[in-house]
């Protein structure tokens, strides 16, 4: 199946650039023995990996992700996202399991310079079928860190309060599927979203039922919530005021920094 899809990335002069791909994930493996002069030993690194994730261990999964990422990203900076494609064909055909497939998802959603809906927009019912086919324990093993996925919902509130941080200028809202139980992480988000000078960052606040939440990360509190599942008391608040002011009299140092930032982690920290 040809998968076409747009990633940012960062240019060797410092600028931050959106491109797009197509991949054929069925022969994405010849794809890359042709094309070696770009990929390098990639194929080859695939091919091994590939039978390290049928171990079904999904933590060996997500260290395969993690380093492919890290290995290819200077060079190739979607190839955990290639490489998560390819194995959702191999899912699909019953050649790796949903544990495996769990682990590789939970690893490519935060990989690379920008995590996985940030910088590879991928269709939205497209990614809600890949977490609908996860084994939930080993998400939550590889976001979380933790092994009792059922202890964690029966612990929920009946409704949990979800944060999304946007911008007037953001395509998904209210159905996106990346959200936080920090208001403070998606005030920064927010911040982030913005790409032009007229655009203004918000937050918009909900609540939702426990069984709505696909997956749990660490990093920033995220929660994967289910677009599907209707929300309660939706609320949005953009910035205004003295406090819109001064975000856009800060708008170009906040871009610097997150350019510094991208490039730092090209770099390894």
């Amino acid at each position: 199946m040809i998968y076409t899809y747009r990633y940012t990335f960062l240019e060797n002069a410092g600028r931050i650039r959106t491109d797009s791909e197509k991949i054929d994930a069925d022969q994405w493996l010849t794809y890359l023995q042709a094309n070696a002069a770009r990929y390098g030993n990639l194929h080859d690194y695939v091919v091994a990996s590939l039978k390290a994730i049928q171990e079904d261990d999904p933590l060996i999964a997500a260290a395969v992700v993690a380093e492919i990422d890290e290995t290819y990203r200077d060079g190739e900076p979607t190839a955990a996202f290639q490489f998560l494609m390819y194995c959702w064909t191999a899912f699909k055909a019953g050649e790796i399991s949903a544990a495996a497939w769990a682990a590789a998802l939970a690893s490519a959603w935060q990989s690379g310079q920008r995590s996985l809906p940030d910088g590879v927009a991928l269709a939205e019912n497209l990614l809600l079928r890949m977490f609908r086919s996860a084994d939930r324990e080993a998400l939550f093993q590889v976001g979380a860190g933790r092994k009792d996925w059922d202890a964690y919902l029966a612990a929920l509130p009946e409704r949990v309060e979800i944060y999304r941080g946007i911008s007037s200028g953001s395509k998904f809202q209210e159905n996106g599927l990346s959200w936080t139980t920090s208001p403070e992480e998606a005030k920064k988000f927010a911040a982030r979203q913005v790409s032009t000078a007229t655009q203004i960052p918000g937050v918009i606040r909900a609540l939702v039922p426990g069984s709505a939440i696909l997956a749990v990360f660490d990093f920033a509190q995220e929660v994967v919530v289910d677009p599907t599942i209707p929300k309660e008391d939706l609320s949005t608040n953009f910035l205004n005021g003295s406090g819109l002011t001064k975000f856009r009299q800060n708008w170009k140092k906040l871009q610097a920094e997150e350019t510094r930032k991208i490039r730092e982690a090209r770099r390894g920290g």
